[in-house]
C-alpha cells in the first residue's frame, strides 16, 4: 500500500476519454485533475448558497471522488453503464486496497454510497463541471452535442431532487459565458 500522492499525481495527465472520442485533441482535452478541481470549485460556490451544508466534507468528497480511475483510466459513461455497478465496485476494491490514508478510503467509500446530502451534491457538482466543459468545447466547433444535451438532463434531474434546481439555474446563468 502507498499513500494517494502518486495515484492523484496520475489523474494530472489523464485525458478525460470522452472529449478525446469527440475530437478534442490531447493537448485540449481536460485531465482527471482539472475536471476534479473544477468540480471543487463549483461545489464550493453552490455550497455557499445552500443552507446546512458541511462545506469541508463536500469539497474533500469533490478532491477524491475520480482517485478510482488513477487505477483502472477513465471509462465513458456509456461503458460504464453497460458494466452496471462493475465499474465502481472495481474502482472501490481497488482504492481500499491500495491507498493507505484510512482518510481517503472513509470518504471516498461515503461518497460513493451516495447515501448523504454532501455526496449527492458533489455528484451534481461532477455533472455542471462537465457541463461546463462540453458548452467550452461546443463553441470551439467540436461535436460535443450529445454530452451537452444529455448532461444538461442529468443536472436538471438531480438538481431537482436535491431541492437546489433554482440556485443551480441561478449558477449556471452566472457562468454562461465563461
Amino acid at each position: 500500500m502507498v499513500n494517494a500522492i502518486p495515484h492523484a499525481k496520475a489523474l494530472l495527465n489523464l485525458v478525460r476519454s470522452g472529449w478525446l472520442l469527440r475530437g478534442v485533441p490531447r493537448f485540449l482535452a481536460e485531465t482527471v485533475a482539472e475536471h476534479t478541481f473544477l468540480t471543487a470549485y463549483i461545489c464550493i460556490e453552490l455550497s455557499n448558497r445552500i443552507q446546512d451544508v458541511d462545506v469541508g466534507k463536500a469539497v474533500l468528497y469533490s478532491l477524491i471522488h475520480d482517485i478510482g480511475e488513477a487505477f483502472i483510466g477513465d471509462i465513458t459513461k456509456t461503458v460504464s453503464e453497460r458494466l452496471g455497478g462493475l465499474k465502481e465496485r472495481m474502482e472501490e476494491d481497488l482504492v481500499t486496497k491500495n491507498i493507505d490514508n484510512k482518510l481517503i478510503v472513509k470518504f471516498y467509500k461515503k461518497y460513493m454510497s451516495q447515501r448523504d446530502f454532501e455526496a449527492r451534491l458533489v455528484k451534481l457538482c461532477d455533472r455542471i463541471s462537465t457541463f461546463l466543459m462540453a458548452m467550452k468545447y461546443k463553441r470551439l466547433g467540436y461535436k460535443v452535442d450529445d454530452i451537452v444535451e444529455n448532461v444538461y438532463k442529468e443536472v436538471e434531474e438531480m438538481s431537482k431532487s436535491l431541492g437546489v434546481e433554482d440556485k443551480v439555474k441561478n449558477l449556471l446563468r452566472e457562468l454562461e459565458d465563461l
